[in-house]
Formats: structure tokens, sequence, C-alpha cells
């Protein structure tokens, strides 16, 4: 963009002097041929006495229009249309100050020409001279790219991103994506981190996330010309790949639970000794009433036990018996079971063969397994138990492992969305406990693990307690180190564990409900700021970094990937074909 001839020498007005000016905040009268709008960054230089030249930066975050003389609402009439009165039309704007350099904390002298902050200016605006990374984060409303300091996404200095906002208008899954896409596509930015930098994402609701390695029938030259200016060929996705859980009752033939889409899709599932060796029985009581009672001091008991009992069966891989060790099996020894021994194939064979030890309708419950507990809080171990192997006992079958392979490709999308709830959390806690636990093996940040999960709220929510709540609170405060890192979206933020929103570096909101814009986990914002978030549109959004004490008001181009079947573009080789 160029200045136009009125933006040079004169700026596009002055400081308001008949109001006091702060290092926070100050108006502009504007001159009468120009105008400035929201989110327009401006520049004010301030002679300061034994100190020099101070530029003030700012963005403006109101704009006004008023008749001076007029005393009546009426007088608007005989100023406007009759000419009996005397008056005159001021515009002014209210401008937010971002950064004073030198970093000499005064106000600006009233009657300084205010001017556009353009090229370098609008850079030190913004402090991209300072960031260490900087990546495009989307457009301003100058058609100019904005930007966030990586420092404080992947670790160095901070790490994590909040999005938040009401469902189906704040687009948040896809500036998710689009931030991620914009991740990937620029190891010159991204630095080091972008060598096998993997994104884990779980698609929660409907198969949205299901095409994102295919072609967007609706992408057009515009929306490329955008992607453009961020650095970016707009594309697809390069590198997915795509897991669902296996159908109920499916048998032996192992089919994906999809709909929409059924090639390129696998389906996963866990052993009954991966189940086990993981210690993945916490995550069936992921229910945060759980924690009132003694029911996770059972389950502790019990799966300590079952990493003790459990034992291979020769031939059946992935199938165990569990066998008190007092019979002298070795380690990693495969046995031929006894007639009438029970063979674990699967989770109801599991939760049966616990029953044995700990359920008091079959008998006197064994202490080793359950503790000094009360029967009647055995009795709701075991009917949770019962429930969860109705609910999501197709994730857990012995035969060959199929494990989801986080190595297979950059983005791995996992497929939830047609599982009940407690599957969902199962499956959520398992991957996260499994990524987690080996990067603490290897105790490095490199190379970065991204996870991508939406509904925050039902995962770790800010009452009770749960393992997933608690693995979640770990990676908040200790992933960023590990190089893990949680890019977490939900409706409200007030409904997310403190824990997990106080770590989160980034903080982004779409379209908030004007109760929700109002609660203290959106005091990063302005009041100008909250009044508008009650309004936007699909495709901006409101962005807080520390790299800028204000935040930013972007917009984020149309995506190339499909969001849905009908999406799809099958036939042109030519991405543009057809518009």
């Amino acid at each position: 963009m160029t200045d136009r001839p009125q933006d040079q020498g004169r700026g596009v007005g002055r400081v308001l002097g008949t109001q006091h000016t702060t290092t926070r905040e100050f108006r502009v009268v504007l001159n009468d041929e120009d105008y400035l709008q929201l989110d327009d960054l401006v520049v004010v230089r301030t002679e300061v006495p034994k100190q020099g030249e101070v530029r003030t930066y700012g963005i403006v975050t109101e704009v006004e229009a008023i008749y001076e003389g007029a005393s009546f609402e009426s007088d608007t009439h005989r100023i406007a249309d009759e000419g009996i009165l005397p008056g005159a039309k001021v515009r002014s704007a209210q401008v937010a100050v971002t950064r004073l350099d030198p970093e000499v904390w005064v106000s600006s002298d009233p009657g300084e020409v205010v001017e556009r902050a353009r090229g370098g200016e609008r850079d030190k605006a913004l402090y991209v001279d300072e960031m260490g990374r900087p990546l495009p984060i989307g457009m301003g409303r100058d058609g100019a790219p904005l930007y966030v300091d990586l420092d404080f996404f992947d670790g160095r200095k901070g790490g994590h991103m909040s999005i938040s906002g009401i469902s189906g208008v704040a687009t948040k899954t896809s500036f998710a994506l689009f931030f991620l896409r914009l991740l990937a596509a620029r190891p010159d930015v991204l630095g080091e981190g972008a060598a096998n930098l993997r994104i884990l994402v779980f698609n929660v609701k409907g198969e949205d996330l299901l095409w994102l390695d295919k072609q967007n029938r609706y992408f057009d030259e515009d929306a490329a010309e955008t992607w453009q200016h961020l650095g970016v060929d707009a594309g697809p996705f390069p590198s997915v790949a795509f897991w669902a859980p296996p159908r109920p009752r499916s048998g032996d033939v192992v089919v994906p639970d999809t709909g929409g889409r059924q090639e390129g899709v696998a389906a996963f599932a866990w052993t009954p000794r991966e189940f086990i060796d993981d210690g993945l029985l916490r995550f069936l009581f992921t229910d945060a009433n759980d924690s009132r009672n003694q029911i996770p001091f059972i389950e502790e008991r019990v799966r300590s036990q079952l990493s003790r009992y459990a034992v291979d069966v020769e031939g059946e891989p992935g199938a165990v018996v569990l066998r008190d060790p007092s019979e002298g099996h070795r380690p990693g020894e495969s046995v031929v079971p006894n007639r009438g021994e029970r063979v674990i194939r699967d989770l109801a064979d599991l939760v049966d063969a616990v029953g044995e030890f700990v359920d008091p309708e079959e008998g006197d419950p064994d202490q080793r397994w359950t503790g000094r507990v009360q029967a009647g809080t055995v009795s709701a171990f075991v009917r949770r138990l019962h429930a969860a192997a109705n609910r999501l006992g197709q994730l857990v079958r012995a035969g060959e492992s199929r494990r989801i392979d986080r190595r297979a490709a950059q983005v791995t999308v996992v497929g939830i969305q047609s599982l009940h709830d407690l599957g969902q959390r199962f499956v959520v806690g398992a991957l996260l406990a499994e990524t987690f636990s080996e990067k603490e093996q290897t105790g490095q940040r490199l190379p970065l693990s991204v996870i991508v999960l939406d509904e925050l709220n039902k995962y770790a929510p800010r009452d009770g307690n749960s393992p997933l709540k608690d693995m979640l609170i770990d990676i908040a405060q200790r992933g960023r180190s590990l190089g893990v890192l949680l890019v977490g979206a939900q409706q409200t933020a007030s409904r997310v564990a403190q824990e997990v929103m106080e770590n989160a570096a980034i903080r982004v909101a779409g379209r908030l409900d004007a109760a929700e814009a109002e609660r203290s986990e959106y005091g990063w914002m302005l009041p100008s700021t909250r009044a508008r978030a009650r309004l936007l549109k699909p495709g901006t959004m409101v962005v807080s970094q520390p790299s800028i004490p204000v935040p930013l008001v972007v917009d984020f181009p149309f995506p190339p990937w499909a969001t849905r079947k009908e999406e799809v573009d099958d036939g042109a080789s030519d991405p543009f074909a057809g518009l």
C-alpha cells in the first residue's frame, strides 16, 4: 500500500488537546479530508526535553464524530440541513498505545501530528522487529500481514494456544488448522523445530477433519492471493494419516467406523497386553465426579495387579491370561492356557477376569486387588467397568497391533466422533499419555509434538479431578519444555481448568457469547475488543500474545483443503477450475 498525498507531511490528524493524553491512550482529531478506522496503526513524534524525539505507536480502538456547536439534539437539523446554526463536523479516533521508541514513558504532546504507521514504522508498532521468529498469523485491516512470535508457542519462551468462541460461528478449528498449515509450510520461520514436526489432531464431531488432504472445490484466486501474502503456496495438507476406531461387532473383519470416507482410513485398537502395559485402565475412569469416592484407589490397585498377573498366551498375539506370580512364570514368557483358564482377548474378557478377583457378588473380593474398601464402592467400580466394556469394547482386541503410528505422517487425524463420550476421553487420554511418556523418556524438546483438541472443557473441566484432566494440566505446565504443545479449543474458556488456561501464552477468540465475553478469563481484551468480539464474523479472530501489549484483530483466509465430502474437488488439476 502507498501513502496518499494527504498522509505525507501533516499526517491524518493531530493529538487532541482538549483531553489529557497518557502513556496508555490518546485521542486524535482527524483532518477533514482524511480518516482512521478500527485497527489502523499510527505513530506520533514528540520532542522530549533532554531526550530528543520519542515515537509513540498505537492502534485505533474506536472512532467517533460529533457536531461542535450543537447544544440540543434538534440542533443537528439546524446545522446539517438548514444552516441556521454555525457548527462544524469533527471526527476523532481513540488510540491505545502499543509502544514507545525509545522506551521513555512520556505522553504525546497535544497538537502533534499523527501519521499512519507503514513499512518499518508498522513493524515497530507491532514489535515485529523484536520478534525472534515472526510467523504471519492473518491479515490486518490495512491488507498487510499480522505476526505472532513463535518463541511464545514452541516452548522457547512460552507455549500452547487457547482458542475460544461460539460453536459453528467462531471457526475455532478452522483457525487452528490454518495456524498449523502455516507452521508446517514455513520451515524458514520455525527453524530447527520444522524437522520431524508431528501434529496430532482429534476429530471430535462430524467428519470435517477427514478431508485435509483433499482440494476444496470452492477455493478461489482471491483466497490463494491472501495465502501468497502470508508466504505460503496454498494447498491441502501434504502429509496426513487418518485413523478411526473399528466398527462395533465387526467380527474378524476390522473396518474403520466412518461414514463419508473409507479410503485411506485405518482402524486403530489396543491389544489387552498393550492396554495393561500402558496402564490404560485409568482412562476408563475419567468422570471428574469419580474423584469424590474411593474408586480411583481401587483402580490404581487393580491396574498394579494386572501388570503383575498378566501373562502372554502362546500363539495368540496380544492376548493374556491372569496368573498369580507365585506360580513362577518368567517375565516375557508365553504360556499355554490351562483347561478352564480364561483367555483375555478383548475388554469384555478383561472385565470378567477382573470381576473374579474384585466383584463382591462372585464371592469375597481379594484384598490384594481392592484394598480395605467397602463392598458398595467395589460394586460401583465393577459397574463402571461393565459400562466401559459396552461403550468402547471394540477398542481393545487381541491380534496384530493396531496402535496409531504418529510417525507415519506429519499430521495424524484421529476420528473419535463415533465414540461414546467415555470412549472419546479414553482415546484422548491414551494418546496424550503415550505422547508425553515418549517425550519424557528422551528429555528433549525436539522434535516438536503439537496436539489439537476441541471441546477442551470436556477433557479438562474446571471442577473435579480425573486422570485425563491431570494429564492435560501436566502438559500445560511442563509440556513446552519437552516440546509437547497444546492447541486447545473450547466454546467457553470459563469452564476449562484454570491451570490449563493460565499456561496458554497465545490466546485467540472468535465470536463470543455476550455473557461469556464479560468473564475474567477474557481480561486480556480491551473493553472495545470485548464489545467487538460479540459481533465478529467467521474468519475474524482476536489474538493476544506476550510480544504485543494489546490484542490484534486478524482475518484468516479460506482454507484450500476440504472440510466435508461435498467440498472435495475430485476432478481438476487446476484448483480454480469450474469457478
